[in-house]
């Protein structure tokens, strides 16, 4: 077993070409995310004081889990915008808003799945 390379370790930062859902059925919409930590998030201030709660909701209990109500779903569905920002590498967030392209709620599902999971997860939820 060797020590993991810097190089590689530059490399992974860098992201991993992902497919999400298309904002139409028949078009895939690729792009690279990294793999943001949940905890270095809330401890840099990423995600926001308010949405801390939710946040650690997600951490502990997963998607599905988290979400008890409308207020809940509203902070959750906020998180999920708070990680999709701090993942996508190409195009970015900010870059999407910019053009005028909201990413639909798949997307922003898959994202999530994404940064917990890894690429290997996402296999369950396409459709070949």
């Amino acid at each position: 077993m060797a020590v993991t390379t810097l190089e590689q370790l530059k490399q992974y930062s860098e992201g991993s070409e992902v497919e999400l859902p298309g904002f139409d059925p028949d078009t895939p919409f690729i792009v690279r995310l990294k793999r943001p930590s949940l905890m270095i998030l809330a401890q840099s201030g990423k995600i926001p004081n308010e949405l801390l709660d939710s946040a650690a909701d997600l951490f502990k209990r997963g998607l599905a889990d988290s979400v008890k109500g409308g207020e809940s779903f509203q902070r959750t569905a906020q998180t999920l915008v708070q990680i999709a920002k701090a993942s996508l590498v190409s195009p970015s967030y900010e870059e999407l808003e910019e053009a005028g392209i909201a990413l639909t709620d798949m997307q922003l599902i898959y994202i999530y799945n994404f940064t917990q999971t890894g690429v290997n997860a996402l296999k369950s939820f396409r459709k070949k």
